[in-house]
């Protein structure tokens, strides 16, 4: 088994972006301040950063006012 990417959720994503590429120094290995899911790597990692919004759509799920009693983090693990 091999991890490949840590994902983090985010509703600012915009900003949450920008952080990373210009505070932090990560490289951008794909997507932009707009393209709402973005890879970045550093010290052989890839950290994914995807707008929250966007996870629920592709799950099939809305965003509902209890959503701050839901998870905050999750994990997936992918086997090939």
């Amino acid at each position: 088994m091999e991890l490949t990417h840590t994902r983090i959720l985010v509703d600012n994503y915009r900003e949450c972006f920008l952080f990373y590429r210009d505070v932090l120094g990560f490289e951008v290995s794909w997507g932009d301040e707009e393209s709402l899911y973005a890879d970045f790597k550093f010290s052989g990692c890839t950290l994914g950063l995807f707008e929250r919004k966007q996870m629920l759509e592709a799950i099939g799920t809305e965003k509902d006012p209890f959503i701050h009693k839901y998870d905050r983090a999750a994990s997936a693990f992918f086997f090939i």
